[in-house]
């Protein structure tokens, strides 16, 4: 049997470490330049987006079988995102009002990374892990406005399943906003907390 030297390992880890490198950085170029392709143009092919991350046709097809799997990866991709934007709310003893309120002003400067779902989302929800994160953060919306309801900031009488997609609607009316109109993520925040604060109570 033949082993490596302890020197032959090092440059094998070395070597091993370096085309992992490599990879992590073509993922991330083909993710940035979907983000930004998509957004201009929804119907953007595999090509078009590897080429415009500057990545060859091996390496674009080591990563993405499909513009699905692409789009798909870009939706799990924003809805981490997402999750990590609100971990400082969790960590903070806040009512509920405070907390919406935050959430639309944490949330609302990832337009990019959502407002090209709204015309691909039926590619995006075939994937289970997409929608698992999806339901997961719905749920969580529907604890809050329950824990809205209990300290007397939203009335009672609303059905807390409809008020979470409203919730969903004015987060995706201001992004749609910021990308169509030009608003700033602040305006868009407070139009968003004003409406929906108006009419919860």
């Amino acid at each position: 049997m033949h082993w490596l030297s302890i020197k032959q390992y090092s440059w094998v880890f070395k070597f091993m470490s370096n085309l992992d490198a490599r990879a992590i950085r073509s993922r991330k170029a083909l993710l940035d330049a979907g983000i930004e392709l998509l957004l201009q143009n929804p119907s953007a092919s595999l090509t078009e987006i590897a080429a415009h991350a500057g990545v060859g046709r091996a390496t674009l097809y080591r990563q993405f079988d499909s513009r699905e799997q692409l789009v798909q990866a870009l939706a799990v991709e924003s809805f981490n995102l997402k999750e990590q934007r609100l971990v400082p709310l969790k960590e903070q003893d806040l009512t509920a009002e405070e907390t919406l309120k935050q959430l639309f002003e944490l949330l609302m400067p990832l337009a990019d990374r959502f407002h090209f779902l709204l015309s691909l989302w039926s590619i995006a929800e075939k994937d289970p892990e997409v929608m698992a994160l999806y339901n997961r953060q719905l749920y969580d919306l529907v604890a809050l406005v329950e824990r809205g309801k209990k300290e007397g900031s939203i009335n009672q009488s609303l059905d807390s399943n409809w008020l979470v997609c409203l919730i969903d609607s004015l987060m995706y009316s201001g992004w749609w906003m910021m990308a169509n109109m030009k608003m700033t993520s602040q305006a868009a925040s407070k139009h968003a907390i004003q409406v929906l604060m108006s009419g919860v109570k």
